[in-house]
This record gives structure tokens, C-alpha cells and sequence, in this order.
């Protein structure tokens, strides 16, 4: 059986066998050249629409089986998957093994301080608590020791709180900007062992939303999403939420 191994272009140590094939994602030649197979997404490879695909494939169906995941990975999430979610699912319909680094499917929301309001970060254009939602479900099938991220515990807090403001996050876009401000500072506080305890899977879902911008969009009703003072917060929120994903998820595979 073939081996591979997607690495990203996040953080982590790696380490690469003598004999598995190398897939990475949109590096520039210099780094491009030790990968057996280099995807580009459209924006970087000067494209419309899909992703550039350069190199080795694992089967002639590939390019194929990539354009068909994308549109269905874009229905379930809301918009456009990230490239290395795109080639995770793509990879695992041709039978190969599957080794990944450098990966977490949570790169920071964070803003510098002096970036450009008017722009989003990549990071967010996409739904990556639904990203790590759909891969949960893949983690039998891959070697990806990078994904699972640590979870401390710590004292409890008054769940009726969360609850309550839970149901106020869900309409967020229509609250003042102050009362948002303030509902998402107040909430990033909230450990992610608290919410784990007073959330379920269906309402993490639909508080995915809040977390991305639509590309292509003039106007995003996620403006927190564009404030460079606001982005620790709500990055801080974000990584909370997917910590209690990743344990609730887990549990819901354990009682299965």
C-alpha cells in the first residue's frame, strides 16, 4: 500500500520516511520542489475557479474526485473547504496510507494591529470548526497525532449563564455592537470543560457560522471578524469552542 503524508503550513515537527510521498499546499518553488505533489489554491494559482494540481497523483481520477469533493464539502460547511481538508478527503477514497503534519485545522483568527479593516485574514474564509467537525470523523482512518489538541481542566462555572447567552450568540449579527463586544468578551472567557458541559453538538453547529467571512461578499454581518482589536477575543473563543467540539465529539464516539 502506498504511503503519504500532507503536511501544512502550520507549526509542528515533522518528520518524513525514506519511502512515503510528500503532498503540501500552496509553497513557493523553492519548497515546492521537495514535495511529490504541490496543490495551489485559485487565488495564489492565478485560476477562476478549483485548485492547480502539480506532480504525482495516487490515481488518474484525482483532479476529478477533487473538483466533486469541493462543491460537497462546500455544502456542508457553508463555504469554500480549505485545501488541506479538500485533499484529506480526497486522499482517503484511493486506499492509501495516510500520514499528517503541521495541521490543525485551526489556524489563529488574530489580527495584527495595523492590518487593513477593510480586509479579511484567509484564515477567515473558512468554517474551520465544521473542518474539524467533518475530520473527527475521518481519525480512524489517518495517522495525524497533530490533530488532537490538549484540554485542561478547571473550576466550574454557572451553566444558566452560557446557556442563556448561548441563545443570544445564535443572533448575533442583528445585536449592537457594543452588547456583541461585550457578549463575546464576556465568552471567551468561558473554559472550553464549561461549555462541554451545558452544549450539545447541535448547537455548536450553528454557532460555526459566526466564525467565517464569505469570499466574494461586499458586506459580511460578521463584522467582528474585521475588528483588529477584537480578533484576541474572538480567536481565544473560537479555539475554546473547538476544545469542547473535540471532547464532545469524542464522547459521542465512545457511548457509539
Amino acid at each position: 500500500m502506498d504511503e503519504w503524508h500532507i503536511v501544512g503550513n502550520g507549526p509542528g515537527d515533522l518528520v518524513l520516511k525514506k519511502d512515503e510521498k510528500v503532498i503540501r499546499f500552496n509553497q513557493p518553488l523553492t519548497i515546492a520542489s521537495s514535495a511529490d505533489l504541490l496543490i495551489t489554491n485559485s487565488k495564489l494559482a492565478g485560476i477562476e475557479t478549483g485548485v492547480l494540481v502539480q506532480g504525482e497523483v495516487p490515481s488518474k481520477l484525482f483532479c476529478k474526485k477533487l473538483e466533486a469533493n469541493e462543491k460537497e464539502l462546500e455544502s456542508l460547511l457553508g463555504c469554500k473547504p480549505s485545501i488541506g481538508l479538500l485533499t484529506l478527503k480526497t486522499m482517503l477514497e484511493f486506499g492509501v496510507t495516510i500520514n499528517v503534519s503541521r495541521m490543525t485545522l485551526l489556524p489563529s483568527l488574530e489580527r495584527p494591529l495595523d492590518y487593513n479593516k477593510r480586509k479579511a485574514l484567509p484564515a477567515a474564509y473558512h468554517n474551520w470548526l465544521g473542518e474539524r467537525r467533518l475530520a473527527s470523523g475521518w481519525m480512524d482512518k489517518l495517522n495525524w497525532p497533530g490533530f488532537e489538541m490538549k484540554l485542561a481542566r478547571h473550576d466550574k462555572v454557572n451553566g444558566a449563564t452560557i446557556i442563556r447567552h448561548c441563545f443570544k450568540l445564535q443572533s448575533l449579527p442583528s445585536l449592537p455592537k457594543e452588547e456583541v463586544t461585550q457578549l463575546l468578551k464576556g465568552l471567551s472567557e468561558v473554559k472550553p470543560m464549561t461549555w462541554l458541559e451545558h452544549i450539545d453538538s447541535s448547537t455548536l453547529k450553528t454557532l460555526e457560522s459566526l466564525f467565517f467571512v464569505l469570499r466574494g461578499s461586499c458586506i459580511s454581518p460578521n463584522w467582528w471578524l474585521y475588528e483588529n482589536e477584537l480578533s484576541t477575543v474572538v480567536n481565544r473563543l473560537q479555539k475554546n469552542l473547538a476544545l469542547a467540539q473535540q471532547a464532545l465529539l469524542l464522547s459521542e464516539k465512545v457511548k457509539a
